[in-house]
């Protein structure tokens, strides 16, 4: 079950961009603006495979523990938790090697958060019936993290780090002033945005200070080698791109801003990549290209089409981006997590890429386009780890320029190859994906066999997309009829469920009057059920009638979806 969610852990609406930094070049919108190599023209071709299991060339990714004291806030008690992971957080990521996942939008879960209480560890939930007073040390259970370089070398669970952190998360700013925080041109210093500026080595910083200890407690790394899943982008034959040119300066949108020349510079470089622009785009600029058997589409819009996720005027342009399109790039301002432009859309049903590199982007803005898609099958994200220094153009055109390679090459750009070819222009580790451990398509077959169905078997089949309500008693109820009178040797349950927390599922089949429980909160956080259940309850039982599928979510906060299911009957 995940932290549940808070709109109000940061008041402010702070910036914190894509595009941070500037391109070279003229900033004027004319014949003589110069612009970036053009990553369409380059030899785009694969050059080996990637030594790497998190997919990102340079890092891993792992679960920790975060544990630490708490002195005073006894108000705010329930709430100190995330606001310390979140100056942990701060604290690592300055140094370049250790990135956490944002917990700016979380509040303590009930069961995430656990509190030592004389001796005992209980879980928040049970810690509200204790004296506040008695809550001065706790943990934070299973936060993610990517560990880059030198960080993730002979990392094993159990291994610990340190992260330097106030004592009192809710006094800085009134005892401390701007001494522990680094000036910001975009961020006004205040409370709720104290951890993003903390810095304890400040000269003149004399916070009251303390370690807190983040350990390792799983491993999540996987050496396959994954690949988008090309067949389920290419079957229409059309391959729909978007790429979200925001505004980045402040004030008045001018010609002359980062992301007018951004978008001017993308038209730059597939005009002479010999892409066609359709004069008809029904929004902004459109560009094609016959690129083997299937038509590349690119949308490009303006700042004027859609400025930032602030920009409410023009939410219905953000919704269009996103309902039409399977590849989607945003480069904006991204509010550092005040906004909540990536929750509100309605995400289409389709496989989807999303590029997103803004402030925290790893899972701080995975969680909601996550929730929107109902889990990783039909979504693949790439996001930063740190704030992004560069503009759109030069992660989205590596990436796409790489997509135009390999849909010219029998799709033989792998995950680890369209990574290596950001971070070529790039020039770090700053991207990685996520959602694609269980990719299932390869150039040489699938990569997630199942076994045969046996001889003689039959396959009843519902193939009906079901949500799953969250925390909701009732659950859902799928129905199969069998027509067919058989008495079974042997059934077998095939089940496909997307869900981004699998332990707070209750999964049971019932057939007349017998009832077998699948899946009783098994798999803790893991995501998504893809698995064969053998089903002996019902062996040697005339099979026909109807089946009730019944699956249950028990806890807050994590959503899914019954994609199919199907019985798999040998007489």
């Amino acid at each position: 079950m995940r932290a549940a969610r808070i709109a109000n852990v940061m008041v402010a609406l702070v910036c914190c961009g894509l595009g941070c930094g500037t391109s070279s070049g003229s900033a004027a919108g004319n014949a003589s603006e110069e612009y970036g190599a053009n990553p369409f023209l380059e030899d785009q071709s694969n050059r080996g495979k990637a030594d790497t299991a998190y997919q990102n060339p340079d890092g891993i990714e792992v679960e920790v523990d975060l544990e630490a004291d708490l002195i005073g806030a006894e108000y705010f008690i329930f709430e100190a938790p995330a606001e310390l992971g979140q100056f942990a957080l701060t604290y690592l990521r300055k140094r370049g090697e250790f990135y956490l996942e944002s917990l700016a939008e979380d509040s303590t879960s009930e069961n995430r958060v656990e509190w030592l209480i004389d001796t005992t560890w209980m879980t928040a939930a049970q810690a509200k019936s204790v004296a506040k007073e008695k809550l001065r040390h706790f943990r934070i259970r299973g936060v993610n993290a990517v560990l880059l370089n030198k960080s993730a070398d002979g990392v094993a669970v159990g291994r610990q780090y340190t992260a330097v952190v106030p004592q009192n998360p809710f006094g800085v700013m009134s005892t401390l002033g701007s001494s522990c925080a680094d000036p910001d041109n975009h961020i006004s210093l205040d409370q709720s945005v104290y951890w993003y500026l903390w810095n304890p080595d400040k000269s003149g910083c004399a916070a009251q200070t303390q370690q807190m200890t983040v350990t390792v407690s799983r491993m999540m790394q996987s050496g396959r080698t994954t690949y988008p899943e090309y067949d389920r982008l290419t079957e229409d034959k059309q391959v729909t791109a978007v790429v979200l040119f925001g505004q980045i300066g402040d004030g008045e949108l001018k010609d002359s801003d980062a992301g007018m020349r951004s978008l001017r510079e993308m038209v730059s470089w597939l005009g002479s990549a010999q892409f066609q622009e359709d004069a008809s785009a029904p929004l902004g600029r459109r560009f094609s290209k016959h690129i083997g058997e299937v038509d590349l589409v690119i949308d490009l819009y303006s700042p004027k089409e859609f400025s930032g996720l602030s920009d409410t005027a023009h939410f219905p342009n953000f919704q269009k981006a996103i309902s039409e399109h399977e590849i989607v790039v945003y480069d904006g301002h991204s509010m550092l997590g005040a906004s909540d432009f990536w929750g509100r859309p309605t995400y289409p049903p389709f496989y989807q890429v999303f590029l997103y590199g803004g402030c925290l982007g790893y899972e701080y803005y995975v969680r909601p386009i996550l929730g929107g898609k109902h889990g990783w099958d039909n979504l693949d994200m790439v996001s930063s780890v740190v704030e992004v220094q560069v503009g759109a153009n030069e992660f989205a055109g590596p990436f796409l320029a790489k997509l135009v390679w390999s849909l010219g090459n029998k799709n033989a750009a792998s995950w680890p190859d369209i990574l290596r070819a950001i971070r070529e222009r790039v020039r770090d580790s700053t991207f990685g994906v996520s959602g694609v451990r269980d990719n299932c398509w390869s150039p040489t077959g699938s990569l997630c066999g199942q076994s045969p169905v046996p001889t003689g078997a039959k396959t009843y089949e519902q193939t009906q997309p079901v949500n799953i309500p969250d925390n909701s008693k009732e659950g859902i109820a799928s129905e199969i009829t069998v027509a067919d009178s058989i008495v079974a040797g042997s059934i077998v349950l095939d089940l496909d469920i997307s869900h981004t927390w699998v332990g707070d599922l209750r999964i049971s089949l019932q057939h007349g009057t017998t009832e077998m429980v699948v899946w009783d909160h098994a798999g803790d956080d893991t995501k998504n059920i893809q698995k064969r259940f053998d089903l002996p309850a019902f062996a040697a039982k005339d099979v026909k009638g109807t089946w009730t599928l019944r699956v249950v979510d028990t806890a807050d906060s994590d959503v899914g979806m019954l994609n199919r299911w199907a019985l798999i009957v040998t007489p």
